[in-house]
């Protein structure tokens, strides 16, 4: 998602990002492990019985999906160390992009809300919900975890489930980008 001119910074706190909380979309395993994305399960809905759980991505206790409200997310993740907000070229409002230490979330305007459109990891702390892939995986353990329904173009592997997307950046076999993507269809 880019963002057309007069792109500002918001002004965040300067308080160390907070360990998510259960709230929103958090499953109830208080034996689940603290580090982000490292619980395999996904408990995650909106798709059909026979058909795999839609993506979205588990930082710590809390799942954060796409089409989610950000508020959900705010409250789960603590204040973000920085706010990047531009016009949205798409959308009547703003585009916000919240940045924290691990992982980066941008979103797109509704109504008088924001919700979640993508989110990218920025390092190997986190892993992929369905397939505890992180930066600096093989090109193999991708495709071991996710198959062979992809779509390939200048090295992005694009997996699809329902309105979601998972992509992989693959730059010498190794991946060097992972980004969780909603798309949203012209109504």
């Amino acid at each position: 998602m880019s963002a057309c001119g007069n792109a500002q910074v918001e002004d965040t706190p300067d308080t160390p990002e907070q360990a998510p909380q259960e709230t929103g979309s958090a499953t109830s395993d208080d034996t689940a492990p603290a580090d982000p994305g490292t619980d395999d399960t996904a408990p995650l809905e909106d798709a059909e019985p026979d058909e795999p759980p839609l993506f979205a991505l588990k930082v710590g206790n809390f799942l954060i999906e796409m089409d989610q409200n950000i508020n959900e997310v705010l409250d789960a993740l603590g204040e973000p160390q920085g706010i990047f907000v531009a016009p949205s070229c798409a959308f009547d409002g703003d585009d916000r992009i919240f940045q924290y230490p691990s992982v980066q979330i941008h979103t797109y305007p509704k109504g008088d809300d924001d919700f979640v459109h993508t989110i990218s990891l920025r390092d190997d702390t986190v892993r992929t919900t369905e397939g505890r892939i992180y930066l600096g995986s093989n090109l193999q353990s991708v495709l071991d975890a996710y198959g062979d329904d992809y779509e390939h173009d200048s090295g992005m592997y694009t997996y699809t489930r329902g309105p979601t997307t998972l992509e992989f950046f693959i730059e010498d076999d190794i991946v060097m980008g992972i980004t969780y993507g909603l798309i949203i269809s012209e109504a």
